[in-house]
């Protein structure tokens, strides 16, 4: 037993990285398969089309990030805080809404494909193709929206399998497609849309399935919803939909800049670039997702310790990830460009070239300041989450396109991208060093804790159990740590002796239920008048409320642990998040 930071944190910030980077990838991945089967089997001009769409694929990422975002934060608020019913709610209003405004913004694009090729700027030559893309791509977007929710959701509830067999099916069938309606069909820039759209549907099928099975355990309440959630969903999701907004704008204002400092060629460079935006922003943007979904977890515990050990996992294995692939991306510059140019001799293929060797460096910094902005969210910090949205989204990377496109073409874009992200971090840092008043030395400066935030490091104890020993003297560290900060002697025994029988049936029950090697995190806290106790562990899933209905009155050997747990607790609470036995119990 040592005491120590939380052991089962980083493991489950690492578990939850391959799903958030999915969530992000799987929009973007499309977009790369339309565009090597415009630029193979149709022409030039497609590749022109596709990126003049790309922003419309922004807004989109615009509206889920709204709302499956702002449900993972409340949601997390709520498991934080043993509320399951609320949770419910939260899902059932995030599908609700997502629904709605999914079925409005089809129709529009159905019916009204015109102004919304004049809003992307499209020329009147590439007008009626990039509406006929737009019909075919609108027909699939509600299922897009609704899958990307549940698959959002699906991770609560250990169905990450699911998720990873509908995106499997999502990207074959969008590949077989688009040779079926091109290729053979010959349907042009509407069967590239519609091959999307059906790709899109069987991705929502596949994950719909658990939820229609009677199996999940977060479920859809039309009838018990709390109406009042869906503000606090919208609030908790407005700062990174508003910076996926920030982006839709950026990216027409974007295309006009660079359409008219470097012609189509420029526009076709920045969408071969743009198509791969959702491999460079997959990986940031996954490990940035998952600070927020396990930081509002913890922030909802008011757990310092826990977000503590949350940033620092996502500065060692978050950010050595992002480095890492964005070296080899760079590294692989030239078979990425020759995906959509297979000709050197092009005017477009070494301005594509460049944004490959130099636009993933930028994916770095952008890491950086998006993981603490999200951690800073978790704690309700809105005033700089806000900035950063606004001067990261547009301000920055707008500013410095104007200044540099004009006199060094598309190599002025992919320099202003990565200066834009520098200025970012650096504001990160210096509002966290204007909220300390000093110069940033440590991690812990720059967290930035509310003053009555949580339990201070002196009125807790961190515990990490590997084994059977170390639970057993469990009792004389819990009898220390009390005895030293004044508690009674009756409430110092009960609190001891429950935490020992408690480790004891864990290591016992839990440890060898199978071959996995697994962790026991334990925490005594002090606030107020009461003593918190609070168990973590990563195996099988066992709710003790429930087992002890279970026993049998005249056997008083059967499960002490628990019995003795329920006999001197004020209460005891469970809950299974992330695939983790969360017990609290207060004495």
């Amino acid at each position: 037993m040592k005491q120590a930071h939380s052991e089962i944190i980083p493991r489950l910030y690492m578990k939850l990285l391959p799903i958030q980077i999915i969530l992000v990838f799987i929009g973007g991945a499309n977009a790369i398969i339309d565009n090597a089967f415009a630029a193979n089997l149709l022409n030039q001009d497609a590749m022109a089309v596709t990126g003049l769409f790309g922003p419309v694929s922004n807004l989109l990422n615009a509206v889920n990030v709204l709302f499956f975002s702002g449900a993972q934060v409340l949601c997390g608020r709520y498991l934080g805080k043993h509320m399951s019913e609320r949770t419910n709610s939260v899902f059932t209003l995030d599908m609700e809404a997502i629904v709605l405004v999914s079925f409005l913004l089809t129709g529009f694009c159905v019916l009204a494909p015109g102004p919304v090729t004049s809003l992307l700027g499209a020329s009147p030559a590439l007008a009626g193709d990039l509406a006929a893309y737009i019909r075919g791509y609108a027909a699939g977007l509600p299922f897009f929206c609704m899958g990307t929710q549940l698959t959002a959701f699906l991770q609560l509830e250990q169905q990450e399998k699911r998720s990873y067999a509908a995106i499997l099916v999502m990207f074959a069938s969008n590949v077989l497609l688009n040779w079926l309606f091109i290729g053979v069909l010959k349907m042009g820039l509407f069967g590239l849309g519609l091959a999307t759209s059906a790709a899109n549907f069987l991705f929502f099928l596949i994950q719909a399935l658990h939820y229609f099975s009677g199996k999940s355990a977060i479920r859809l309440v039309p009838r018990n919803v709390i109406v009042s959630d869906l503000k606090d969903i919208l609030l908790n999701g407005f700062p990174g939909a508003a910076s996926q907004a920030c982006i839709f704008l950026r990216g027409i204002l974007l295309n006009r800049i660079i359409a008219a400092s470097v012609g189509q060629h420029g526009l076709e460079a920045f969408s071969a670039v743009n198509s791969f935006g959702c491999i460079y922003w997959a990986v940031p943007a996954g490990v940035t997702s998952a600070v927020m979904v396990l930081g509002s977890v913890y922030a909802g515990e008011e757990d310092r310790a826990g977000l503590y050990t949350l940033m620092k996992s996502f500065l060692r294995y978050g950010l050595t990830l992002v480095i890492f692939v964005s070296l080899a991306l760079s590294a692989s510059c030239v078979p990425l460009t020759r995906i959509f140019f297979r000709d050197p001799a092009s005017p477009v293929y070494p301005m594509a070239l460049h944004g490959f060797l130099l636009f993933p460096f930028s994916s770095i910094l952008s890491a950086f300041t998006v993981g603490f902005s999200n951690y800073y969210h978790c704690l309700g910090q809105e005033k700089i989450v806000r900035t950063i949205s606004f001067m990261d989204g547009i301000v920055f990377i707008i500013l410095l396109a104007l200044l540099l496109i004009p006199h060094f073409g598309m190599d002025g874009m992919w320099t202003a991208q990565i200066l834009s992200c520098l200025l970012c971090a650096l504001l990160i840092y210096a509002y966290a060093a204007i909220r300390n008043r000093k110069v940033l030395c440590t991690l812990s400066d720059a967290m930035c804790f509310p003053a009555d935030f949580g339990v201070s490091a002196e009125n807790r104890m961190d515990l990490s159990i590997h084994s059977l020993e170390e639970a057993t003297e469990v009792s004389r560290a819990v009898w220390k740590f009390c005895d030293e900060r004044g508690v009674d002697p009756f409430r110092r025994y009960c609190a001891s002796i429950c935490l020992e029988e408690m480790a004891c049936n864990i290591v016992k029950h839990g440890f060898s239920a199978d071959q996995k090697k697994h962790r026991l995190d334990l925490r005594v806290s002090l606030v107020r008048d009461e003593i918190r106790l609070n168990l973590k562990d990563d195996c099988i899933s066992f709710n003790p409320v429930e087992a002890s209905k279970l026993f049998d009155p005249e056997d008083k050997t059967h499960n002490i642990g628990l019995r003795i747990a329920g006999k001197i607790s004020k209460s005891i609470q469970y809950q299974n998040t992330f695939g983790l036995n969360i017990v609290t119990i207060i004495i």
